[in-house]
Parts: structure tokens; C-alpha cells; sequence
């Protein structure tokens, strides 16, 4: 579908309600009464459209939310050489962000504003005639529209305790004159309350096939998905404060009932499969050209897509994406500032097609050559890329891409489906089933019975299976930021980021001659050429060496490219050989070069962000900080 976008809905009631301090007011800036904002069909479209607009915020999904609360994993990584604060995004990354950096709070506002709106739009319908007519026995267009909004606001509220935990609840259209310093609520009443919500509107919903704009729309696949992680999010881990202690990280905690939770979440989840609205029909390769085309079919991978509005919003194919150089070229330039870690593009199979897609050691300059690119933390995201878009947005243009946040996917909704299958029943069958549908994408038709049928019932035990979701889930979503919120509610945070500090640092070491028990043979180097374009005369592309195969030495005709053994040299200043700072302190708020030998790998990893300075000011001390912030 080409983008057209949910906003051919009227917008005029996107700025309607005017805002207090940090909620709107529930009266429509105009004057215009709640009976006559929501008296026809067309007057809630176009309400439930401002919710969408709201979306679109920098502060929101257009920036923030989607990539810069990243926290460094073994997939994204932000090189972090300092050992002190910066101030930037960079603290969050290495898990050691501060109340008073400005980001929090405007995010947490541009949040609170989109939940607000659907407050206001949910308290509409409800009083309106057309929903009070409604016969509620089916799916039925206001009903569609009841339930999208309530669909967004769950989908808002998750993201804001994934970032924060405990939060401020509000389902109540705001009046304006009630007290605003109010205390938090605890997570998991709000999840609880969230699954219970959704499950009142999902039999109401339309399917994406049957919506304009299709997946661009919250639909009641989308609900469906969304009760599923709703679940699981609160059958998992999560970080929680030592009370009357704010100065210590915390613990991680299962809430209670969790098995309870893991039920819901296979009940939806297998609606969601058994629906068959979604599929992975496209290849890997097809799906994010289509991507980067604004080509969003209903009846494939894509379940929820955040819709972006072309040269206004969204970033990916620029701040995240392969980085461009601009020249007189029609892409414009790109940054590719999100990085994925180096180690990263080794974790694959050498025959796994997702590779060689979402890694891209390379940029190009600005005559479209391609450039070698590839260190510790500076492996590009290749799904997303300008240079994929048949319809280029100018030689000038930068951010403002337009190509869709894909919020959910249906890799994502058989992964989840197998990972609570397995944590009820173990690999059954149909757990097995729904993680050979993911790889069997990934790999050649030739590649099935051995990366495939023999892989996935090699994983016969819960734990091995439990391990092999992980690993995929790893593979399947590089650069798309699901990593930190899997490996909390895991409570995997803290044992992989342990790992992952003593793996780059014993890369180094290996690649520098040391002897390190279990680890053989590192990338210590690749080696590069670059050779015609058959494809675009005049332009060349590059033959790189060791990655499919770690070499020993450069092959003739090729130009080094230190890799593992620049990650452990020589101090001048203490004249010994140190993992390189990058390695020293890109985990410093858990793990780093000074506190290495006292931290355990079940020690607590502070994922969590601190309440921005100001929202605890205004909540006049209803609010406060734990976690060491």
C-alpha cells in the first residue's frame, strides 16, 4: 500500500484540547461541546486521528521512544569512552542516565499528552449517541474506533514502564482542576488493568484487511499481539526498589501469578496465529525494501506500523539506518548514528540471510562508494537505507524520512507464542512449529533440514529451547530496540551484559596473542577492496575478507582493517595492555574497568530511567527517585 496515511482523516481536533502543565484539558480549545466534537462518525475519526498526530512528536515515536532510550546489549551498542557523565544519551546507554537531562522529561510529557488525548477521545465516545446506538455484537466501525484508541493508549502506558517502571495511572479524561501532584501506581496493576481493558474490545475490532490504511491502524491483531506482551510483560522480571533504601539498585521480581499471565498470553497470541491475518510470506530481503518504499502490506509480517508522514517525521533511513554522505546524488545524507555492536555481526550463522541485511560494515560517500565501516561500536543497521527507496527524497533531505515505526511484528507475535508455551509446557510442539516459521525465512529452501528441522529439535529441552528464543530473537530484531526490554523481563539483563563485557575484552586479548580458555580464534582483523559496481558504473563496492572465515593474515590486494586486536593495546601511560576505553566503560552504570572483579553476573542492572527532575518538582514530593539516581 502506498503511503496515503491515516491522516487523509480530518486533523482538525488533533490540537483541540488545550494542555495543562503535563495533561490536557478535557474542553476542545474552540468552544465546541463534547456532544457535538463526537456527533457523527466522521467527528471521531478525525478524534482518534489526534492521537495519531501526537504519536508523531519527536519527543515521542518519532525520535525518542524508538531508538534514543536504547541501552547498550549484545546487539545495539553506544561506544561509551568516558567513565564519567556526559549529560547526552550516551548515559543512558551505558545504564547511568541522570533526573536532570532534558529528554526525560520531554518525553515523559510528549507521553502523557498522547495518553491524555486518548482519555479524552475514550470519555467522547462513550457519550456519544453512535456509541450508546451501537448494538455491540460484533466489530462495527465505532466500535473499531473505541477500541484502536483504547489499543494506543495500552500500547503508550507499556512503553512508558519500560522506560520508568512504576508510573503516574490515569484513564480519566482530565478536568483541570483537580490535583495534579498525585503518586505512582504500580506496574502491574497497570498491566493488569491494560490486559483487562483490551480484552473488552478485542471481539469489536476489525482486522487490518479490512480497515483503510490497514496496518497503520491499531486492529484487532494488533490488540490481540498487544495482550499477548502485555502478559508476558507482566508474567516476567522487573527491576524493583529496595524500599526506604533509594540509594540501592534494587532487585529483579516476578510478580505473583505469573504462570496466570503465561496462559493469557498463549490464548492471545494463538488467536493472533490461528487468525491468519499475518504471515511471513515476503522474504527477508523483500520486507524492508518494502520498508524503505513506505510499502506496508496488511496480510504479511507487519501487525502494528506507527505511521510516518514523509519529509516531517521518522528517522529510520537516517538516524537509523546505512550512513550516506551527502552529495549531488537524490538520497540526501543519512547518519546512521544507531550502532550495532561488532561482535554482533559474528553471532550469526554464515548461511542465516538475515545477516548480511541487518549488518552493514560499510557507508558511502557522497558519489555513493561504498566506505568500510565496522569497529567495536560502529556496525551500521542495514535494514533501513535511503539508497533502498525507488522514489528518493533529494539531495538535501536528512531526517523526516516517513518510513513507518513497525511497532509489532508477527516474527514477534510466533516468538512470543513459543516462549510461553515453553515456559507452561516445555517445546511442544507447536512452540517448535512457530520457531521453525521464523527461521525457515532466515535460511535457504537447501539450508531447512540442517538450520531448520534438525536446529530446533536439537533444543529439546526447556532450557535449551528457552536459549534458542533468545538466541532468535536476537538475530530476527537487530536495530529494531527490542532487545533491553526482552532481556529485563527475562531477567537475562545482567548476566548477558556480564558476558558481553568479558567477550570484547577477551577478544582483544586473544586477538593480541593471549591464551583465554574457550575462545580459539577471534576477528582480529577483515581485509577490503573495492572493486567495480556491476551495477552502477562508475561507483565502486566492496570485497570484504573475514567475516564469513576469520584469516590470519591479508589476503593479497587487500588493505587491513584492525578489528578485535585494536580492542586490548598498549597504555602509554601505565605501559601495560588495557581493554581499549569503549570496552572500559560502554557498561560503566553495571559493569566496568574499575569495579569489574566485585560485580556478579546476577548482581542487578539498573535498565530503568529515573523521573525527570522536574515532573518530581511538580508532584511535589509524591514522587521519588530510587535506584542509586
Amino acid at each position: 500500500m502506498n503511503k496515503k496515511i491515516l491522516f487523509s482523516f480530518l486533523l482538525i481536533f488533533a490540537l483541540s484540547f488545550t494542555a495543562c502543565e503535563e495533561y490536557l484539558d478535557v474542553q476542545p480549545g474552540s468552544g465546541f461541546t463534547e456532544a457535538e466534537v463526537f456527533r457523527t462518525e466522521k467527528d471521531i475519526q478525525s478524534a482518534v486521528a489526534g492521537v495519531y498526530t501526537l504519536m508523531l512528536a519527536e519527543d515521542a515515536y518519532s525520535n525518542r521512544v524508538a531508538f534514543v532510550f536504547n541501552m547498550n546489549t549484545d546487539v545495539e551498542m553506544s561506544g561509551v569512552a568516558t567513565s564519567t557523565v556526559n549529560g547526552n544519551g550516551s548515559d543512558i546507554a551505558c545504564y547511568d542516565p541522570k533526573p536532570y537531562w532534558t529528554t526525560l522529561n520531554s518525553t515523559w510529557n510528549a507521553m502523557y499528552k498522547i495518553i491524555n488525548a486518548a482519555n479524552d477521545v475514550i470519555e467522547g465516545i462513550e457519550g456519544s449517541d453512535l456509541y450508546k446506538a451501537d448494538s455491540k455484537s460484533g466489530p462495527s466501525n465505532i466500535m473499531q474506533l473505541y477500541g484502536e484508541v483504547k489499543t494506543l493508549r495500552a500500547m503508550v502506558y507499556l512503553d512508558i514502564i519500560r522506560i520508568w517502571g512504576d508510573v503516574v495511572f490515569r484513564t480519566k479524561s482530565s478536568t483541570g482542576d483537580e490535583n495534579f501532584a498525585v503518586g505512582l501506581t504500580d506496574r502491574n496493576k497497570i498491566l493488569e488493568f491494560l490486559i483487562d481493558d483490551l480484552k473488552t474490545v478485542e471481539p469489536f475490532m476489525k482486522n487490518a484487511s479490512e480497515l483503510d490504511y490497514g496496518v497503520e491502524r491499531a486492529s484487532r491483531s494488533f490488540n490481540q499481539s498487544l495482550i499477548g506482551l502485555l502478559a508476558l510483560t507482566r508474567g516476567g522480571w522487573t527491576l524493583r526498589p529496595d524500599e526506604g533504601n533509594p540509594a540501592s539498585i534494587g532487585h529483579m521480581e516476578r510478580g505473583t501469578n505469573h504462570e496466570q499471565y503465561y496462559d493469557i498470553a498463549i490464548q492471545y497470541l494463538d488467536k493472533v496465529i490461528q487468525g491468519r491475518q499475518h504471515d511471513l510470506k515476503l522474504s527477508f530481503s523483500e520486507f524492508w525494501v518494502k520498508q524503505n518504499n513506505w510499502e506496508t502490506p496488511v496480510n504479511d509480517d507487519v501487525i502494528f506500523s506507527i505511521p510516518m508522514l514523509k519529509n516531517s517525521s521518522g528517522e529510520y533511513g537516517y538516524f537509523v539506518g546505512i550512513p550516506i554522505l551527502e552529495g549531488t546524488h537524490p538520497y540526501g545524507g543519512a547518519s546512521g548514528t544507531l550502532s550495532l555492536c561488532g561482535e554482533y555481526l559474528y553471532s550469526f550463522d554464515n548461511k542465516d540471510l538475515r545477516r548480511d541485511i541487518t549488518c552493514a560494515p560499510l557507508s558511502y560517500d557522497q558519489n555513493l562508494n561504498q566506505l568500510i565501516r565496522l569497529d567495536l561500536a560502529r556496525l551500521a543497521v542495514g535494514k533501513w537505507s535511503k539508497l533502498s527507496m525507488k522514489d528518493p527524497l533529494g539531495s538535501t533531505s536528512a531526517k523526516g524520512t516517513g518510513v513507518n515505526y513497525s511497532w509489532m511484528r508477527f516474527a514477534d507475535v510466533l516468538l512470543m507464542y513459543a516462549e510461553a508455551v515453553n515456559e507452561r509446557f516445555g517445546p511442544r510442539e507447536d512452540a517448535q512449529e512457530c520457531l521453525r516459521r521464523v527461521r525457515r525465512r532466515a535460511f535457504a529452501q537447501s539450508e531447512w533440514a540442517v538450520k531448520v528441522d534438525n536446529y530446533v529439535m536439537s533444543k529439546s529441552s526447556p532450557d535449551a529451547f528457552f536459549k534458542a528464543i533468545m538466541d532468535e530473537r536476537k538475530w530476527e530484531f537487530g536495530g529494531e530496540s527490542k532487545r533491553k526490554f526482552d532481556l529485563a523481563r527475562w531477567n537475562k539483563f545482567s548476566e548477558v551484559i556480564y558476558n558481553q563485557y568479558y567477550k570484547l575484552l577477551n577478544w582483544g586479548r586473544v586477538a593480541n596473542g593471549a591464551y583465554v580458555p574457550g575462545i580459539d580464534l577471534v576477528p582480529g582483523s577483515i581485509y577490503y577492496k573495492n572493486i567495480p559496481d556491476p551495477a552502477n558504473s562508475g561507483r565502486t563496492i566492496l570485497d570484504i575478507k573475514g567475516i564469513d572465515e576469520i584469516l590470519q593474515a591479508r589476503p593479497a590486494g587487500y588493505t587491513e582493517l584492525p578489528f578485535a586486536v585494536s580492542w586490548y593495546a598498549l597504555n602509554n601511560e601505565t605501559l601495560s595492555y588495557e581493554p581499549r576505553n569503549d570496552i572500559k566503560w560502554s557498561f560503566r552504570g553495571f559493569i566496568n574497568y574499575n569495579n569489574a572483579s566485585s560485580v556478579s553476573p546476577t548482581d542487578p542492572l539498573r535498565y530503568l530511567c529515573p523521573y525527570p527532575s522536574k515532573v518530581i518538582t511538580d508532584h511535589r514530593g509524591a514522587i521519588q527517585n530510587h535506584y542509586g539516581f
